[in-house]
């Protein structure tokens, strides 16, 4: 049987143990009055009850604040019940004190409603939840009709005296301050419904039963109150006793309320921690065990001892087990390490494959990269050779000669030269993105020594107000290799004027120089003089007069 089954059980069995001492009890006072031990039975099995479900609130509500406002409305009941037996087992022959403590029935109708109230305030809330303080001032008039309901004899507020009844009597007659107390008793269960009603939470698939929840309490209320009138005012005899079965009746909700998982209760944690995935268990002083977990390992005397040393224990390699004390014993959990370690080891594995792998990649990324390099290298010597293909072929055309007369030997040195500066410039530009100007001034008077061996008479006028874009330096070189060769090395002078243009001044040449386009957008445009030519280097479409 589920511990929903049983619950439901014990209600049954409480409710029917209720009904039969209730009605016992007013059975005993009609037919049996002289019945000494009616007052003792009915008030232990009255306190029986309220000292179960004291016990529920114990242990099963967790919410602290609900646990506090329910104690507190049992603790109402059992001294109002307290004082019915100590009415029925002393007082009954003392008719004044028996009119005084009557007079506790209203504290109860005023306190037990109230904090039945408060308590409803929390269904549903978290462990943190506190209600407003505003709702707590209630307490201010609750007192003030409790204090007026024990001084009644002064002032007659809540039961008026009839003076033509013999004084003291039992003859209660409600006035002003007794109807305050029913409609306060009212307006708390109505607030009470509603604060339950909110907290329900039920959509249109769930049961009827589930629905009501909010109504059970005043539904209860009134199916209890219909046989008890008809006893009571029309047969003139009360089956049960009205005022304890109306507080047993608000316990019952509460029940109902734990049943239907409106409030969240420590219910099942014997099934709960049996069933536990964590190897756990909880052992007396001794090392009996008192609730474990079906995985949990044996604890021997030994293996207790160590732990209560150490407080953990390793068991094997992969098993480790800690202790903690608690109330009454100790709490034992087992750390189950198997899978870790193995995971350890096969990260191990693993990152000695990675390091293996690293190790390869590694010299593959280094194969790779001197592959690049050379590749890299090797484009730039084919680009290299590409651009001065023309004097390399010249140069082997010279070279090819049976004899080479000094004059070879000048051009060979001249043009090896501007192969030299040429390749230099070339590979800065490659490297650097940029060329200094000092390396065109030094590649021009290197070219000027070589024009020399030939006779060419050289001059170098070096005065650019701008650095010169790279290509452009690359193009004067060329140009002027390209001016030689093209003269065929047979010059009187040549005249280089680098500023703001670029031109060059060649003097004792029979060729014809002609203005034509080079590459990179420039033009060399092509002016004759006495004696020679003007070569102007300039941007293509631009155009200097003489």
């Amino acid at each position: 049987m589920s511990e929903r089954k049983k619950s439901v059980v014990r209600l049954f069995g409480a409710a029917a143990l209720l009904f039969a001492v209730s009605a016992y009890r007013q059975l005993s006072m009609r037919y049996l009055p002289e019945d000494f031990l009616r007052p003792y039975l009915v008030w232990a099995v009255y306190m029986l009850l309220l000292l179960r479900w004291q016990y529920t609130i114990t242990t099963k509500i967790t919410q602290k604040a609900m646990h506090c406002h329910l104690t507190a409305q049992n603790i109402v009941s059992i001294l109002y019940l307290t004082v019915r037996f100590v009415q029925d087992a002393f007082l009954y022959v003392n008719i004044p004190w028996m009119r005084f403590t009557g007079y506790f029935i209203n504290i109860a109708a005023v306190f037990i409603p109230l904090f039945g109230l408060y308590g409803a305030f929390y269904l549903g809330r978290p462990e943190d939840y506190r209600i407003s303080k505003k709702w707590y001032l209630l307490l201010i008039p609750a007192c003030f009709l409790s204090v007026m309901a024990l001084t009644n004899e002064w002032h007659h507020f809540l039961y008026y005296i009839v003076p033509e009844e013999p004084q003291p009597n039992l003859y209660f007659h409600p006035y002003i301050g007794t109807y305050i107390i029913y409609l306060w008793g009212l307006w708390m269960i109505a607030h009470q419904v509603h604060v339950i009603y909110q907290r329900n939470g039920t959509t249109k698939s769930d049961s009827l039963y589930r629905k009501l929840i909010p109504f059970y309490e005043p539904i209860l209320l009134l199916l209890f109150s219909i046989p008890y009138a008809a006893t009571a005012y029309v047969v003139r005899f009360e089956l049960v006793e009205y005022s304890a079965g109306l507080i047993f009746i608000l316990v019952l909700c509460w029940q109902i309320y734990i049943l239907v998982g409106l409030i969240p209760v420590n219910a099942q944690y014997e099934e709960v921690f049996r069933r536990s995935t964590v190897a756990m268990q909880i052992l007396s002083p001794s090392g009996e065990t008192i609730a474990a977990s079906e995985n949990a390992a044996e604890i021997t005397p030994a293996m207790l001892e160590a732990l209560k040393r150490e407080q953990r224990f390793s068991a094997t390699e992969d098993i480790t087990m800690h202790l903690h004390p608690v109330l009454g014993g100790y709490m034992i959990w087992q750390t189950e390490l198997s899978q870790i370690n193995q995971a350890l080891r096969e990260l191990q594995r693993l990152n000695a494959e990675l390091e293996e792998e690293q190790d390869l990649l590694a010299q593959e990324i280094r194969i790779q990269s001197d592959e690049a390099s050379i590749q890299a290298r090797n484009d730039i010597y084919d680009s290299l050779s590409s651009e001065v293909s023309g004097q390399l072929t010249l140069l082997t055309e010279l070279l090819s000669k049976e004899s080479l007369s000094e004059n070879d030997w000048n051009r060979i040195c001249l043009i090896g030269t501007y192969i030299k500066r040429f390749c230099n410039l070339r590979l800065t530009y490659q490297e650097q993105q940029t060329i200094p100007m000092g390396d065109l001034a030094l590649s021009l008077q290197d070219m000027a020594k070589c024009m020399k061996n030939l006779g060419i008479w050289t001059s170098l006028d070096f005065c650019p107000t701008l650095n010169l874009e790279p290509e452009l330096i690359l193009l004067i070189t060329k140009t002027l290799e390209e001016i030689l060769e093209e003269a065929d090395f047979r010059l009187t002078s040549v005249a280089i004027q680098i500023s703001d243009t670029v031109c060059f001044e060649i003097t004792g040449t029979d060729h014809e120089f002609v203005s034509r386009s080079l590459e990179g957008g420039y033009s060399l445009q092509a002016e004759k003089i006495p004696a020679g030519y003007r070569l102007l280097l300039l941007q293509e479409g631009e155009v200097v007069q003489s």
